[in-house]
Protein backbone atom coordinates (compact mmCIF):
# COMPACT_ATOMS: atom_id res chain seq x y z
CA UNK A 1 0.00 0.00 0.00
CA UNK A 2 0.35 3.63 0.02
CA UNK A 3 2.86 4.58 3.16
CA UNK A 4 1.29 6.68 5.76
CA UNK A 5 1.36 10.66 6.07
CA UNK A 6 3.84 9.95 9.28
CA UNK A 7 6.11 7.95 6.97
CA UNK A 8 6.21 10.57 4.56
CA UNK A 9 6.47 13.41 7.02
CA UNK A 10 9.93 10.94 8.47
CA UNK A 11 10.95 10.95 4.72
CA UNK A 12 10.38 14.80 4.34
CA UNK A 13 12.88 15.19 7.27
CA UNK A 14 15.19 12.54 6.23
CA UNK A 15 15.27 14.17 2.72
CA UNK A 16 15.79 17.66 4.46
CA UNK A 17 18.92 16.13 6.60
CA UNK A 18 20.62 14.33 3.66
CA UNK A 19 20.54 17.53 1.72
CA UNK A 20 22.41 19.66 4.40
CA UNK A 21 24.88 17.04 4.85
CA UNK A 22 25.37 16.95 1.22
CA UNK A 23 25.66 20.66 1.54
CA UNK A 24 23.04 21.11 -0.95
CA UNK A 25 21.81 24.11 0.20
CA UNK A 26 19.33 25.01 -3.12
CA UNK A 27 17.88 21.54 -2.33
CA UNK A 28 17.17 21.92 1.24
CA UNK A 29 15.38 25.48 0.29
CA UNK A 30 13.02 23.80 -2.09
CA UNK A 31 11.47 22.06 0.75
CA UNK A 32 10.37 24.98 2.58
CA UNK A 33 7.29 26.74 1.27
CA UNK A 34 7.10 29.81 -0.33
CA UNK A 35 5.91 31.84 2.50
CA UNK A 36 7.99 30.02 5.17
CA UNK A 37 8.90 31.17 8.56
CA UNK A 38 11.35 30.46 11.11
CA UNK A 39 10.58 31.59 14.81
CA UNK A 40 12.83 34.23 14.37
CA UNK A 41 11.31 35.97 11.28
CA UNK A 42 13.61 34.41 8.82
CA UNK A 43 12.29 33.43 5.42
CA UNK A 44 13.27 31.12 2.75
CA UNK A 45 16.36 33.26 1.55
CA UNK A 46 17.64 33.97 5.36
CA UNK A 47 17.32 30.37 5.92
CA UNK A 48 19.53 29.65 2.91
CA UNK A 49 21.97 32.02 4.77
CA UNK A 50 21.74 30.67 7.82
CA UNK A 51 22.53 27.44 6.22
CA UNK A 52 25.18 28.20 4.34
CA UNK A 53 26.68 30.18 7.43
CA UNK A 54 26.78 27.07 9.58
CA UNK A 55 28.01 24.54 6.91
CA UNK A 56 31.15 26.77 5.97
CA UNK A 57 32.43 26.73 9.65
CA UNK A 58 32.61 22.59 9.45
CA UNK A 59 33.57 20.04 7.86
CA UNK A 60 31.64 16.60 7.68
CA UNK A 61 28.42 17.57 8.88
CA UNK A 62 26.42 14.60 10.18
CA UNK A 63 22.77 14.89 11.04
CA UNK A 64 20.63 12.07 12.43
CA UNK A 65 16.38 12.33 12.82
CA UNK A 66 16.07 10.94 16.42
CA UNK A 67 12.54 10.55 18.08
CA UNK A 68 9.41 11.99 16.23
CA UNK A 69 6.00 13.18 17.23
CA UNK A 70 3.41 14.20 14.58
CA UNK A 71 0.86 15.79 15.90
CA UNK A 72 -2.89 15.79 14.61
CA UNK A 73 -2.80 15.92 10.84
CA UNK A 74 -5.39 17.99 8.94
CA UNK A 75 -7.22 16.74 5.95
CA UNK A 76 -6.75 19.85 4.31
CA UNK A 77 -3.10 19.24 4.35
CA UNK A 78 -1.38 20.89 7.63
CA UNK A 79 0.58 19.32 9.99
CA UNK A 80 2.70 19.96 13.18
CA UNK A 81 5.43 17.89 14.63
CA UNK A 82 7.68 17.61 16.90
CA UNK A 83 11.26 16.11 16.57
CA UNK A 84 14.54 15.85 17.58
CA UNK A 85 17.90 15.80 15.74
CA UNK A 86 21.58 14.89 16.39
CA UNK A 87 24.29 16.99 14.51
CA UNK A 88 27.78 16.48 14.71
CA UNK A 89 30.76 17.66 12.29
CA UNK A 90 34.75 17.22 11.54
CA UNK A 91 36.45 16.84 15.23
CA UNK A 92 33.46 15.69 16.85
CA UNK A 93 32.89 12.59 14.69
CA UNK A 94 36.52 12.11 15.60
CA UNK A 95 36.32 12.50 19.33
CA UNK A 96 32.87 11.43 19.82
CA UNK A 97 34.67 7.89 20.48
CA UNK A 98 36.92 9.14 23.03
CA UNK A 99 35.22 10.76 25.01
CA UNK A 100 31.28 9.27 24.38
CA UNK A 101 30.24 12.59 22.91
CA UNK A 102 26.91 11.99 20.68
CA UNK A 103 26.52 15.60 19.49
CA UNK A 104 24.65 18.16 19.64
CA UNK A 105 21.08 17.68 20.07
CA UNK A 106 18.02 20.15 19.01
CA UNK A 107 14.08 19.76 19.44
CA UNK A 108 12.31 21.08 16.38
CA UNK A 109 8.44 21.97 15.97
CA UNK A 110 7.81 22.32 12.67
CA UNK A 111 4.30 23.74 10.50
CA UNK A 112 4.32 21.52 7.63
CA UNK A 113 1.55 21.72 4.68
CA UNK A 114 1.07 20.09 1.48
CA UNK A 115 1.63 21.96 -1.52
CA UNK A 116 0.01 21.66 -4.70
CA UNK A 117 1.36 18.60 -6.02
CA UNK A 118 0.60 16.66 -2.54
CA UNK A 119 4.54 16.61 -1.08
CA UNK A 120 5.04 17.99 2.86
CA UNK A 121 6.93 21.30 2.78
CA UNK A 122 8.27 23.24 5.96
CA UNK A 123 5.90 26.14 6.13
CA UNK A 124 7.42 27.22 10.27
CA UNK A 125 9.88 25.99 12.09
CA UNK A 126 11.25 26.60 15.66
CA UNK A 127 13.91 25.20 17.56
CA UNK A 128 15.98 24.79 21.01
CA UNK A 129 19.31 23.05 21.65
CA UNK A 130 18.22 20.21 24.68
CA UNK A 131 20.51 17.85 26.44
CA UNK A 132 20.81 14.29 26.39
CA UNK A 133 18.04 13.72 30.05
CA UNK A 134 15.78 16.05 27.61
CA UNK A 135 15.58 13.75 24.82
CA UNK A 136 12.09 11.62 23.82
CA UNK A 137 12.43 8.12 25.46
CA UNK A 138 11.64 6.95 22.08
CA UNK A 139 15.21 8.97 20.83
CA UNK A 140 17.21 7.18 22.98
CA UNK A 141 17.60 3.85 21.29
CA UNK A 142 17.53 5.54 17.99
CA UNK A 143 21.09 7.31 19.11
CA UNK A 144 22.37 3.92 20.72
CA UNK A 145 21.76 2.40 17.45
CA UNK A 146 23.74 5.09 15.71
CA UNK A 147 26.22 4.80 18.42
CA UNK A 148 27.06 2.02 20.02
CA UNK A 149 30.00 3.16 22.44
CA UNK A 150 27.52 5.37 23.99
Amino acid sequence: GRPSEEARIRDLLEDAASLAEKRNVEGFIELLAPDYKDFEGRDKAGTAQLVTDYLSRYRGVVIHVLGLHPGVIEPDGRADVECEVCLSHGAAEALRQLIRFSGEYYRFRLGLRKDGAGKWRFASAEWVSIGLPDLFPESLPILRKLFPEF
